[in-house]
């Protein structure tokens, strides 16, 4: 089975990975010249120091080792990989972590082999296979595009990447054919770098989380294991709480509790909005919203889309919502960054869409002190003179 794209949206251009692709076609046809005393793993004689060696090793091997091919086949079948994976792991992390990140799965691809086998080694399939790890973390449900004889059909990258890793990678590490040239060991050293390196950048949130990455999906599974269990166990999930009501409280907004019968559909609902404002769906996903509050007037969204979607709401005249989702973002996120302009924005609306003087004063007073922009402060003054006048 051959990949030859996927359905990952495209956000920005992966240069870094073009310019990787590129490299390693242009050293390629540098080091492999006609020439009929080439070095018998294809490169052009002087280039056999660059490979990785363990009998003669060095430690820029570890990296030179990488951008050199044995043929035209091993070029083409390893950039075509490269550039399935590499494009969606780039966009993620950004052109200087990609190629850092690159380098180090090459490296540790490069340790892998080095410990298990004395041949000489040359090509990027040990970091390509350390970029596949990191989209299986990233992306696992994003559909690969694959070409099998006169078929094309899609595959979840999850099932795609494990039935690589086992059927010929750990397959073939563990029963190696009389004639088998490939690094097995390389790419299995590969995989788990580039697995281990995104869960940890996730958790960590080093990388931006997204609710179709592997935690998340692994997330849900356990959430709706746990549900379908209560079920199993008797459960009326239309029944009232036993605990009393269908929310608890935590430090910050109210959560539906897991047993409540509109659980899961807050769940979808809240992966919807994300989903949709990723692609700059803003109107649809202000309506997803506005179902989700409808469904539980409780439910505060992360902090940057929350204030999208009230935004979002202010824009499409719908005074009103955006006014309590901007009054749900200054309740729970209270102490950021942008809580003077939400604060001016939500008293211009009491002020003249949706009338609340005694609020549009409260927050014209606090958000005065903190406006540095002329206009603004001078409109603010104005607006809050004239409330003021009123009241009088």
């Amino acid at each position: 089975m051959i990949p030859i794209g996927t359905d990952a949206p495209r956000r920005r251009t992966p240069w870094m990975n073009w310019a990787i692709i590129a490299l390693c076609f242009v050293i390629y046809f540098i080091s492999h010249p006609n020439n009929p005393s080439a070095h018998y793993l294809g490169v052009n004689p002087g280039w056999g120091r660059f490979l990785l060696w363990r009998q003669h090793l060095h430690l820029y091997q570890f990296v030179t080792y990488l951008f050199l091919h044995a043929n035209i086949l091993h070029i083409l079948g390893n950039m075509l990989f490269l550039w399935v994976f590499g494009d969606t792991v780039n966009q993620r992390l950004g052109h200087v972590a990609y190629l850092l990140f690159f380098l180090a799965g090459g490296i540790f691809a490069g340790v892998g082999q080095v410990l298990t086998s004395g041949a000489p080694t040359l090509g990027a399939s040990g970091a390509i296979a350390a970029v596949a790890g990191m989209f299986l973390v990233l992306a696992p449900l994003t559909n690969i595009r694959v070409w099998f004889f006169f078929f094309i059909f899609k595959v979840p990258s999850l099932l795609f990447i494990l039935f690589e890793i086992v059927t010929f990678d750990l397959a073939g590490a563990i029963f190696p054919g009389r004639n088998d040239d490939v690094a097995h060991f390389a790419h299995l050293t590969g995989y788990t770098t580039g697995f281990s390196v995104g869960i940890i950048l996730l958790l960590l949130r080093f990388v931006p989380r997204d609710p179709a990455d592997l935690p998340a999906l692994l997330t849900r599974w356990h959430r709706k294991y746990i549900y379908r269990s209560m079920v199993a166990t008797g459960y009326n999930p239309f029944a009232a709480s036993p605990q009393g009501g269908n929310v608890v409280k935590p430090d910050g907004p109210m959560l539906l509790r897991p047993d409540s019968p509109h659980y899961l559909r807050s769940q979808e609902l809240r992966e919807r909005i994300t989903d949709l404002r990723r692609d700059h769906l803003l109107p649809e996903a202000a309506n997803a919203y506005l179902e989700l509050k409808q469904l539980d007037p409780t439910q505060v969204l992360p902090a940057q889309s929350q204030l999208d979607i009230a935004n979002q709401l202010m824009a499409a005249g719908q005074y009103p919502q955006a006014a309590t989702a901007y009054e749900d973002y200054l309740k729970y996120y209270g102490t950021g960054t942008n809580c003077d302009q939400v604060q001016l924005v939500l008293a211009l609306i009491y002020t003249r869409y949706f009338v609340n003087r005694k609020r549009a004063i409260d927050l014209f007073q606090k958000a005065l002190p903190k406006l540095h922009d002329g206009t603004q402060r001078e409109m603010a003054e104005r607006e809050l003179a004239a409330l003021q006048a009123f009241g009088t």
